[in-house]
């Protein structure tokens, strides 16, 4: 078994899942930083691409780091939250409209 921890979070692959896995990637740990370094890479850009008026591909990781160090930005779940409670007033809207239409 294969145990992958993240922080205080850890998930587990069977023998047989490790099994497969290496059939298809020599190191699972090297792929698995590999993946979370690379989508780094992507949002951070992104990030930088979004609120800055920087190039991303301009600057070295360090910058990068610094730049979205000092942004202010929401999570995913704030965002996430705050677009649930929009379109449960949008559709409290509607709702209102559509009882107007119909009394």
């Amino acid at each position: 078994m294969l145990t992958i921890t993240i922080g205080q979070k850890s998930f587990t692959l069977t023998d047989e899942e490790e099994k497969a896995l290496l059939t298809d990637m020599e190191d699972i740990f090297l792929w698995v930083k590999n993946l979370v370094e690379n989508k780094v890479r992507q949002v951070m850009d992104r990030i930088i691409e979004e609120h800055t008026e920087y190039n991303p591909r301009r600057l070295d990781r360090e910058r990068k780091r610094q730049i979205v160090g000092g942004l202010k930005l929401k999570t995913a779940v704030e965002r996430m939250a705050e677009e649930e409670a929009r379109l449960r007033e949008e559709m409290k809207l509607e709702e209102g409209l559509t009882s107007v239409k119909g009394g």
